[in-house]
């Protein structure tokens, strides 16, 4: 029988491959970085991260704001993105994960510092419940380019409020609710909620801040801590 009503994840590193290893403690490697890599602007996304880390952005919502200015200054099209979003890896597990949560009606979400395109992908491939991400962007109909966006507060200690959210829709407390994270932006929702995975962590911060450590990056082994066999998946 399953420990928990509700299972709340992070969306890079977690349910889609992390990119590659960072030692920062104070940002998180995303689609982000893969996006700007790929448009061959990653120096530009570097530029901007020194900024936050040396606190020059007043909060990381400044900082994807002029992270979006840059990708619209630099010509980002809707083709383009979605064909990187569509490209971003599935690690290990991650679609039978949420099929056996599913199947045991454990509530699924996700909240993370990403593209909402992401999610919406995740949703339609794994009908995951609730996916609130940080960054909507808005394409010109007729020229296909970047035109606006829009910023949610989903990432850093904000996703203690949208763990909160989630749980409270369907009148749960935080103690019957599991999160999945991978990084530093992790951390302050750890310390909330009743059980805390740090699953694909490298770093010795975000793993001595969870409850549980899975090494092997196969998030089905995230399951017997919930409460369920890995046999379902």
């Amino acid at each position: 029988m399953a420990k928990y009503k509700i299972a709340i994840f992070d969306l890079d590193g977690v349910i889609f491959s992390k990119p590659w290893h960072s030692d920062s403690k104070e940002v998180a490697v995303s689609s982000w970085d893969v996006l700007f890599k790929d448009l061959g602007m990653y120096d530009l996304h570097e530029r901007l991260k020194r900024m936050f880390i040396e606190k020059r952005f007043k909060s990381y919502m400044d900082w994807t704001d002029a992270a979006c200015c840059l990708l619209k200054a630099n010509g980002l099209d809707k083709k383009t993105f979605e064909q990187i979003i569509e490209r971003r890896p599935f690690i290990t597990g991650a679609k039978e994960t949420l099929k056996v949560l599913n199947h045991n009606e454990i509530v699924t979400g996700i909240v993370s510092g990403s593209f909402e395109r992401l999610a919406l992908r995740l949703k339609r491939e794994t009908g995951v419940n609730h996916a609130l991400t940080h960054c909507r962007l808005s394409f010109n109909g007729k020229t296909g380019l970047l035109q606006n966006w829009k910023l949610f507060g989903t990432d850093w200690g904000d996703k203690v409020k949208f763990a909160k959210y989630i749980a409270d829709l369907y009148k749960v407390s935080l103690d019957e609710t599991a999160y999945v994270g991978d990084d530093v932006n992790d951390i302050p929702v750890f310390k909330r909620v009743g059980l805390s995975i740090a699953f694909n962590a490298d770093k010795k911060e975000v793993k001595e801040a969870a409850q549980v450590v899975i090494k092997k990056k196969d998030l089905r082994e995230v399951l017997p801590y919930l409460g369920l066999k890995q046999s379902e998946a």
